[in-house]
């Protein structure tokens, strides 16, 4: 997550679909998006805006009783016009992303088109950056205070999610290089959890699963963020679990007296054995990959698990 949509749909529409062609290049067209672009993407109606539950609305507006219209407001005030130290650091970083990709012989399914926008990150709790369909925000903070290497790495871990979005063979080879599985179709959950997720505008659609070790049994689960209590107070950092949701063959969620089963990552015994020891921002198998991904391009200093980072650079040469 490194928000928000009600106007100007259908030029929203026709930009996501010109993002879907892809292009396998190191080129990024990328392009900056104006502040009114942004204000019809961000309030754009789309699958992550769709996947918002009670808690996601209450958490980011901070109020107890929160409505969509509220948080798509706020995202739409949050948009800002880019300025030229922005333009100009923003270019360094690309440019940085690009020789990296050249330098490892990198085939990326790219978008057509990558577009940037400018917020506060008041719609999304402070985040440095996220992304939705083929797009990505960056916060106004970020731009100030990042260094150029951590600009680049921040650019580059936003691109994986662009890329994984973009192309679902792609998803799949970079999936299995940590043991995850993508599906064809979505996991659905069932009701009791939905209203327990909290919703990553990174991860697009809860499609991949892999077999983890439960009381000396391997099973199947899909892996989420969620929330354990209804939101009162605080930021929405405060209130996230990671969690392990077992799959039957069908990958139907198993459920006891009509409550979804999940375990904490404390409970399997091979958690870190699967997803690695790279990175401490292991919430999601996207966001595991991302990083390992930004560590391919720039490497990273001590690494506990330099195979996965070689075993990825593999998958996309």
């Amino acid at each position: 997550m490194k928000l928000t949509h009600l106007l100007f749909t259908v030029g929203a529409l026709l930009l996501a679909v010109a993002g879907k062609a892809q292009k396998v290049s190191a080129d990024i067209p990328y392009r900056f998006a104006t502040r009114a672009e942004a204000q019809m993407l961000i309030t754009d109606i789309d699958q992550y805006t769709n996947s918002w539950n009670q808690f996601d609305i209450n958490a980011r507006l901070q109020s107890l009783n929160g409505r969509k219209s509220q948080l798509l407001t706020l995202a739409m005030e949050s948009t800002r016009e880019w300025g030229d130290a922005d333009r100009s650091k923003l270019n360094k970083a690309f440019m940085a992303v690009e020789a990296a990709i050249k330098k490892q012989k990198l085939k990326l399914p790219f978008p057509s088109e990558v577009i940037l926008l400018k917020t506060s990150m008041a719609e999304e709790g402070g985040a440095a950056a996220y992304t939705r369909e083929n797009w990505i925000a960056i916060g106004e903070q970020v731009l100030e205070k990042a260094s150029d290497n951590d600009l680049a790495r921040l650019i580059a871990h936003e691109l994986f999610h662009l890329l994984t979005r973009a192309d679902v063979a792609f998803k799949k080879k970079v999936y299995s290089v940590i043991g995850f599985n993508v599906l064809d179709r979505p996991i659905v959950f069932p009701a009791d959890l939905m209203q327990k997720l909290i919703s990553n505008p990174d991860v697009s659609c809860h499609d991949s699963y892999a077999p983890f070790t439960i009381d000396g049994k391997s099973m199947n689960c899909a892996m989420v963020i969620y929330t354990d209590r209804a939101y009162t107070e605080g930021s929405l950092n405060q209130y996230i679990q990671i969690g392990l949701v077992p799959l039957n063959e069908q990958f139907i969620p198993y459920q006891q007296n009509g409550i979804t089963t999940i375990y904490a990552p404390e409970q399997v015994s091979d958690f870190q054995e699967r997803i690695g020891k790279n990175t401490a921002y292991a919430i999601d198998p996207e966001e595991v990959l991302a990083d390992n991904f930004s560590y391919v391009l720039f490497g990273k200093a001590d690494l506990s698990d330099p195979q996965l980072v070689e075993n990825l650079a593999k998958a996309m040469q």
